[in-house]
């Protein structure tokens, strides 16, 4: 089990730590709180043992019994040190080097490179010159910065300043823990679902919600890789990764195929998630097509085929697919490995379209393996592991 140290210091927003403490205990870390004399003005102690379990800790010399925790073993026994929320005040401590209180004193004993800072100040705060000429003294001595939100503060300005959102703390707390299996990688990921217009407000699409190549990028990103997401159409949030990842949205299958082009090349893996439309309408309706008492029929045509191109072009990639299929699972995947030049190809029955899990098979030129159903999340680190195996 993992060991976090949660400190905690004296902003408005350390009530948000209540909540981020919560989903890192039921995500199975052990979680420890240090909290600064000003922070205890804005939240009690009693709040985080509580949800911890575990004794929190604010004063460098605890006076009402003996306890062998110090500055010193506190620092080398956590995996990570998550300073959330961290004032202007902290930050500029560990940059300058002062060791006056008990988290200031961690910070001194602790490798710069298992600090994580959640800023939250106020806008002028955290536009100032000193500021940023710390984070980035903190910054190049190996510690990590969890950009702020921009909004309406607790002052009333307006601006950056915000404590970062908790699900976005909890990506870069995965991130960090995440064996760095595709440092140097260029990944390619194409997801969700495109749309072949008939007129200006209809549209042929599928029920895919983009959340599996989502997910593989997230992993990805965990392990390190450098990540393009091509996405389309899809309504899940992004804006925990929008900062890690290089999203570009599209709409249609061209708009698909020219934006993967255009960083096919540089790709060491590609996973080619998106429900892509085979097929769309011949002639398209500049103005809505209105209702009449006969049948409409719909004259369509094929689409490019952007797994197809991949193939045909391919170099150094690794090409991965993805088939969903309603009968001969097995046999479709493996011809469409084949036809298409695939290295693996993923395939999974219709049940996983717009679901939160799913299982697969894997299937390789030499292999084929089987991941009984999980959430997509955990399915993503299964995929990728199988991945790298080959």
């Amino acid at each position: 089990m993992k060991k976090i140290l949660l400190c905690i210091t004296g902003s408005i927003a350390a009530y948000k730590s209540a909540d981020l403490a919560s989903k890192l205990v039921s995500k199975g870390y052990d979680v420890h709180v240090i909290m600064t004399r000003n922070s205890t003005k804005f939240i009690t102690p009693m709040v985080f043992e509580t949800l911890t379990k575990n004794r929190v800790y604010i004063e460098l010399f605890q006076d009402d019994e003996y306890t062998h925790l110090t500055h010193i073993s506190s620092a080398q026994e956590a995996d990570l040190i998550l300073v959330a929320p961290a004032t202007y005040n902290i930050i500029g401590k560990m940059a300058c080097g002062i060791a006056d209180d008990l988290l200031s004193s961690i910070l001194a004993a602790a490798s710069p490179d298992k600090v994580i800072m959640a800023p939250a100040m106020n806008v002028n705060m955290y536009n100032n010159q000193a500021l940023t000429d710390n984070i980035e003294i903190l910054k190049n001595r190996g510690a990590s910065f969890i950009v702020p939100d921009e909004g309406m503060l607790a002052c009333g300005d307006v601006g950056k300043g915000r404590m970062r959102n908790i699900p976005s703390i909890l990506e870069s707390v995965n991130a960090f823990f995440c064996e760095k299996l595709l440092l140097g990688k260029n990944i390619l990921i194409t997801a969700g679902a495109t749309r072949e217009y008939l007129d200006p407000i209809r549209f042929i699409s599928n029920s895919s919600s983009g959340l599996m190549g989502l997910s593989i990028a997230k992993a990805c990103r965990n392990m390190g890789a450098e990540v393009t997401l091509i996405l389309a159409n899809s309504h899940l949030n992004t804006d925990t990764i929008k900062e890690s990842i290089n999203i570009v949205d599209v709409c249609t299958v061209r708009e698909m195929y020219e934006a993967t082009i255009a960083n096919y090349k540089e790709a060491d893996i590609v996973f080619a998630a998106a429900a892509v439309s085979d097929y769309k309408p011949k002639n398209y309706s500049e103005q809505k097509i209105k209702k009449a008492d006969d049948t409409l029929i719909l004259e369509m045509e094929r689409n490019i085929d952007i797994l197809f191109e991949l193939g045909k072009t391919k170099t150094h990639q690794k090409l991965i697919g993805f088939a969903a299929e309603s009968e001969n699972l097995l046999e479709n995947a493996l011809k469409k490995l084949e036809r298409k030049n695939l290295d693996m190809i993923i395939a999974n029955g219709l049940s996983n379209f717009g679901s939160k899990s799913g299982g697969v098979t894997i299937i390789s030129r030499d292999n084929i393996t089987n991941i009984p159903e999980q959430d997509k999340e955990t399915l993503a680190y299964e995929i990728l592991k199988a991945v790298i195996k080959e």
